[in-house]
């Protein structure tokens, strides 16, 4: 029995058919690099851009699993970063195990080249994609396993390599971000950035009546640090000063290095008592820390705390950080080693 020939309506249809079949993919590309776009640029903090990236880029491409690696600078070894593995976002500690030595792998075709590399075997799909900014490839995505079982593709290639850069772009300004606002030897944020937010939360409280309190801390004869035994212990002190800061504050609450030995924390929505109980708590946890110079020495180190709230009656967020420093400055008076609360 012979086949009916094709008519040329019907070739005209298939063309079109395919060809709408390509413009709808088109536009659902589109649709998810916007989505994904604004999401990634939403934030210039490093520590939120990579949670957002790895949930809403799974999410988006429908993959099991999604991973961001960055480079060592020997280009040798790529360090995950953060990872979405399911429904569990995955931050850096706990993925320390996760190293990969590049060499070999298709981790290097993909940095060499500069495009997305597809790998698929009996087990699994995968799809190494190159995060370039500045002209150089500074990191690898790593998507892994399409929930709709079909394999990668090259039009998903070319979506995923677009992907990349604009992934790649958020990343690398939030490092210049991190660089313009964060201390270089503590890590904290820069006095600048302390007033900027002071700037800010004391408008808020203003506006819509919301409590924030200060914490302005000096540690304690300082000074003697650097004279007996040397800049480089005195650093090491500021640097785990500060770690301990950070460990023992939530994430909302602003971690700075006000200016020489002494730090600030700005703490939103923080009425004075829960920011004079937080404030004692800090002081017993450097007190009670082992402290340890260049050289292996123990160090006592010690801190004196001055906490201030908002009070309608402030002109301005320099009168607030005003309260803190002389109640600072009380502390230092008494004996050192201890809180005291600005008067209101």
């Amino acid at each position: 029995m012979s086949t009916k020939p094709t008519t040329r309506h019907e070739q005209d249809y298939e063309v079109l058919y395919k060809q709408c079949l390509a413009l709808r993919q088109q536009v659902e590309h589109l649709a998810v690099l916007r989505e994904i776009s604004l999401a990634v640029n939403a934030s210039l903090e490093l520590n939120e851009t990579l949670p957002i990236v790895a949930n809403v880029v799974q999410s988006a491409l429908e993959v099991r699993r999604l991973t961001l690696y960055e480079l060592e600078k020997d280009g040798v070894r790529a360090r995950p970063i953060v990872a979405k593995y399911g429904g569990d976002l995955i931050e850096r500690s706990r993925l320390e195990e996760e190293y990969v030595h590049v060499a070999g792998t298709p981790f290097e075709g993909a940095v060499r080249t500069r495009q997305v590399a597809l790998v698929e075997t009996a087990y699994e799909r995968r799809a190494y994609v190159p995060l370039i900014a500045k002209n150089d490839v500074f990191g690898i995505m790593l998507l892994e396993d399409p929930l709709s079982g079909i394999p990668f593709t090259k039009q998903d290639a070319a979506l995923f390599q677009q992907i990349g850069l604009q992934i790649a772009v958020a990343i690398n300004n939030a490092h210049l971000y991190a660089l313009a606002v964060n201390d270089g030897l503590t890590g904290l944020y820069v006095r600048r950035y302390f007033d900027l937010r002071m700037d800010e939360e004391f408008e808020k409280a203003r506006r819509y009546a919301r409590a924030f309190s200060v914490l302005l801390f000096d540690i304690d004869h300082f000074k003697r640090f650097n004279d007996t035994h040397g800049h480089q212990t005195g650093d090491l002190v500021l640097k785990e000063f500060a770690r301990l800061l950070r460990a023992n504050t939530r994430k909302s609450d602003i971690c700075c290095r006000y200016g020489g030995e002494e730090m600030a924390i700005i703490l939103p929505e923080t009425e004075i008592e829960e920011a004079s109980v937080l404030a004692n708590k800090l002081r017993r946890v450097i007190a009670d820390h082992a402290f340890a110079g260049d050289q292996g020495q123990a160090l006592r180190v010690t801190t004196s705390i001055g906490v201030a709230q908002y009070d309608a009656h402030f002109e301005t967020q320099a009168d607030m950080v005003r309260r803190a420093d002389e109640a600072l400055y009380e502390a230092k008076e008494l004996g050192r080693n201890r809180v005291k609360v600005g008067k209101t």
